[in-house]
């Protein structure tokens, strides 16, 4: 490398280090002094004019030194070249450059430091003219760099401040920290000065503290500003709180009327409060308990606090007092309160209870009963009422019910007082029932109604007879006893089945003598049932022939007539019932003749006597043959006679007319003719009014009835009857015979325990039955077929054990009782005979032998069950007495 290469870049850096040690002095003299001022952090120019003072002239060197020591800090050498091209070399690095374009031209220093403040000359130095030395100082400003408020318990703050209650004294400092120069510190608000008053100056530190005293409502969201400034080149700093202040509610209101409320209903209770800063908290107490079903809102920007209150009033709330309190929690003691009284109107609260003296688990029939009803119901209540197991009690001396304000008494109680009581009350919210009480009232054993009385059976025939009694408590023991013409014996334990309300025992008849009654006593922890159950064993038999049969035209089907039979006693046994229609004798036959016809249709085994027949020809005589069976044998037939109407459509001219419109010839009628014409046509015109008046009511005579239609008949002929008319009597029924339809459905027979017994029943003397097994042998012949019949009990097995236990509520009453047992019921002539004739039909009816009531004999029991319905508008075929008597009406 040459030195001429070496020599522009040493020699500077050599002149610098020369000057540092002082073995050099700098030429030229001071220059003029210029101050430039520049910012922390901010970009400064150091002015130094480097232009060449003679035409030709150039500088060759530049250097700039820093404060008194003339330590170079930057330099251009331009010995090689021009100013432009020269060499650029700084101890600053990046941070600074010379400006040789600008305007001044200068040192352009960046990101100025408080450390780059002070005296810099610059040194020109020129090919020709002299070095020439400028002069520059530097002023760095430091702006603070932290501006803070502080409260009276030196906590910093900021934002919004507080809240601070009206009336109280607000102390704030203004904390700044460092700046160079120092700043100036001052309060405002808005453009308004506070304090300008700095009260503490230590080094990096200065303080302003503003104090305001006796806070207003005015003083609210004033804006409070501190700011700290040192320079003209700087925005001040500044820092800023916004005063929030508490006010205490002016006014509290509940916004609701005084009226009543019911009990139950949902209501709205408005309170408002206004002036609190910020909104009060409203609440609601009711009897001082808090309530929290409640609705909040802050109305006119947050003047005005609203709450609802859901209120759902009960009768405990009626005289209650209830509040609306309005509070802020930011001030002590400045709460507000409205209270109103609350009505509530509810309907009767009740509290049924028995009297105090009264030990309801041990009421006996014949004890007095009385009962207390606590009513409570606001406004008072108009009306008590008492029931007994839903049934209204009336206010009845005679019977024993006693009711007084709102108590009742039961005088004398029987077991029907057993049940549930309440009370009702009412008023102008309602009514309301009170828990029940209910009352059991002790008593002995009784029969239960609606039993089977009577048992049919045959000899070395068990029979299995169930004793049900009712009774409270339940009857848990019994005694059985058997009572006949000749001797009275009590049936041994081991042959009793006993559980609660009931017995089963299995009798069996070895003898004639063996028929007559079973005693049944039930036994409870109160007492033994005084009249016994009485069941009679009699022999089994055929039954009694039906009775009380009617017939009557359908007027709406042609050829259809309703047959109804009331049934007699089965015999003991079950029965089933025949219907026969039979041709009746020929036009030859002598009127009233008995001789029965060939059957033409035939049902066998239906459970009741009512049948439907159809198929019908006009104008013919028909014998109904109406036969009850059972095991025993077939009982004598009811033969019900009956003539089918002629249709009045039907047409027929006499032989006489027929033969005078016939001939050609003029036809001369004597006078005598002439009346008997003149006869002929009144009858004529009597029978077709006759005819249309029948039909008319007939129509209006016409019943509904439900009914199961079965196919037709196969004709049964017993033996003995006609059998070589069987292929005449089918090809009839081809040709539209008689149909038999059964009546089922609304047509219900009596139950076949309760059905008329045989004859020969008497009264014991101690109030039981017994059977005169020689008037049997008498009247009826019944002990030839006794061993034939077996009639097993519908709710007892075949071994003696218990099946079923079906309940019914026929009342049937003690044996004891003049019309607790079933005598036959009839006429003394052999045959009786009835005809009913109308609509141009005509019947009657030949029924068996029945005998009238001899004396001791017992009347008929109940033929109607309470589960029967024999209501006649619900049964047009027939309906059954319920007071003994064996009428009956189709």
């Amino acid at each position: 490398m040459t030195s001429t290469m070496v020599s522009p870049i040493l020699t500077p850096l050599l002149l610098i280090l020369l000057s540092r040690a002082g073995l050099c002095e700098m030429p030229g003299t001071p220059g003029p002094l210029t101050e430039v001022s520049a910012t922390e952090g901010g970009r400064v120019l150091l002015p130094c004019n480097v232009t060449a003072p003679t035409k030709g002239d150039s500088p060759i060197l530049v250097l700039f030194y820093n404060g008194a020591t003339g330590t170079p800090i930057y330099s251009i050498d331009a010995r090689t070249g021009p100013l432009g091209r020269g060499v650029h070399w700084s101890v600053l690095g990046t941070r600074a450059h010379f400006a040789l374009a600008s305007s001044p031209q200068g040192l352009v220093v960046n990101d100025v430091a408080a450390t780059d403040e002070g005296l810099y000359r610059c040194r020109v130095d020129f090919r020709s003219s002299p070095t020439r030395n400028i002069r520059v100082e530097l002023h760095v400003i430091v702006p603070p760099r932290r501006v803070s408020i502080q409260n009276s318990e030196g906590v910093e703050v900021s934002g919004v401040i507080g809240p601070y209650p009206v009336g109280r004294s607000l102390v704030l400092t203004c904390h700044v920290t460092g700046g160079s120069p120092r700043p100036k510190v001052t309060w405002w608000h808005e453009r308004s000065l506070l304090d300008d008053v700095v009260e503490e100056a230590k080094g990096q530190v200065t303080r302003n503290i503003l104090t305001l005293p006796n806070l207003t409502r005015q003083h609210l969201y004033r804006v409070l500003t501190c700011q700290a400034d040192n320079s003209n080149m700087t925005r001040p700093l500044a820092a800023t709180v916004t005063l929030n202040l508490t006010f205490p509610p002016l006014e509290v209101k509940i916004l609701a009327s005084d009226t009543a409320l019911s009990e139950g209903e949902r209501y709205s209770v408005v309170c408002e409060a206004g002036g609190s800063r910020p909104a009060a908290t409203l609440t609601w107490w009711l009897d001082g308990v808090l309530k929290t079903d409640t609705k909040d809102q802050v109305l006119q920007e947050g003047n005005v606090s609203r709450s609802t209150l859901h209120l759902v009033p009960r009768r405990t709330n009626h005289g209650s007092m209830i509040s609306c309190r309005a509070d802020n929690p930011q001030l002590d003691g400045a709460a507000l309160e409205d209270s109103r009284k609350l009505v509530v109107y509810y309907s009767p609260k009740l509290q049924l209870r028995p009297g105090q003296n009264l030990d309801m688990s041990n009421i006996k029939e014949g004890d007095d009963v009385y009962f207390e009803c606590d009513i409570q119901a606001n406004p008072s209540v108009f009306k008590v009422q008492w029931f007994l197991n839903g049934e209204e009690l009336q206010h009845n001396v005679a019977a024993g019910v006693i009711q007084s304000n709102q108590s009742l008494v039961l005088q004398k109680v029987g077991r029907t007082s057993s049940g549930l009581y309440t009370c009702r009350a009412v008023n102008m919210q309602g009514s309301d029932s009170s828990n029940a009480v209910q009352l059991n009232v002790k008593y002995a054993p009784v029969c239960t109604a609606g039993q089977k009385w009577v048992y049919g059976g045959g000899r070395l025939q068990p029979v299995n007879v169930t004793c049900r009694v009712e009774a409270h408590p339940d009857a848990t023991r019994f005694r059985w006893a058997f009572n006949t013409s000749s001797e009275f014996m009590e049936i041994p334990q081991e042959r009793i089945q006993s559980s609660r309300g009931r017995s089963l025992v299995s009798y069996t008849p070895e003898t004639l003598h063996d028929f007559g009654s079973l005693l049944c006593w039930g036994v409870n922890d109160l007492d033994e049932q005084r009249q016994p159950c009485v069941f009679h064993i009699v022999p089994a038999s055929v039954p009694e022939a039906v009775h009380n049969c009617s017939v009557w035209q359908n007027a709406s089907r042609a050829g259809e007539v309703v047959v109804a039979c009331q049934a007699g006693w089965g015999g003991g046994l079950s029965q089933t019932f025949t219907l026969e229609v039979r041709q009746g004798p020929g036009p030859g036959a002598p009127q009233g003749s008995s001789n029965l016809g060939k059957v033409l249709a035939s049902l066998r085994d239906q459970p009741t006597p009512h049948f439907t027949v159809t198929g019908l020809a006009p104008g013919t005589e028909y014998h109904l043959a109406v036969v009850a069976t059972n095991s025993q044998g077939d009982a004598t037939p009811t033969i019900l006679v009956h003539l089918t109407p002629i249709d009045v459509a039907e047409k027929r001219m006499s032989a006489a007319a027929a033969g005078a419109s016939g001939g050609p010839g003029k036809i001369t009628l004597t006078p005598i003719v002439g009346v008997l014409v003149g006869l002929v046509a009144s009858l004529l015109v009597c029978s077709a009014v006759v005819i249309v008046v029948v039909r008319s009511r007939h129509a209006r005579a016409h019943h509904a009835h439900t009914k199961i239609v079965y196919d037709q008949a196969t004709p049964i002929t017993k033996a003995g009857e006609d059998e070589g008319g069987a292929a005449e009597l089918q090809q009839l029924q081809q040709e539209r015979g008689p149909d038999i339809i059964l009546v089922k459905g609304d047509v219900k027979a009596c139950p076949e325990e309760q059905q008329v017994p045989p004859r020969g029943y008497r009264n014991g003397q101690d109030g039981s039955f017994y059977i005169n097994p020689g008037s049997l042998l008498n009247n009826g012949g019944l002990a030839s077929k006794e061993t034939d019949a077996l009639l097993q009990d519908a709710t007892v097995g075949s071994s003696g054990g218990t099946t079923s236990f079906p309940h019914t509520t026929t009342s049937v009453p003690l044996a004891s009782s003049p019309s607790s047992f079933p005598p036959p019921v009839g006429s003394e002539d052999p045959l009786t005979s009835f005809s009913s004739k109308g609509r141009g039909s005509s019947s009657s009816v030949t029924s068996p032998v029945n005998f009238r009531n001899p004396p001791g004999l017992q009347t008929q029991p109940d033929l109607c069950p309470q589960e029967v319905d024999c209501d006649p508008s619900r049964a047009p075929l027939v309906s059954c007495s319920r007071k003994g008597s064996q009428e009956s009406s189709v």
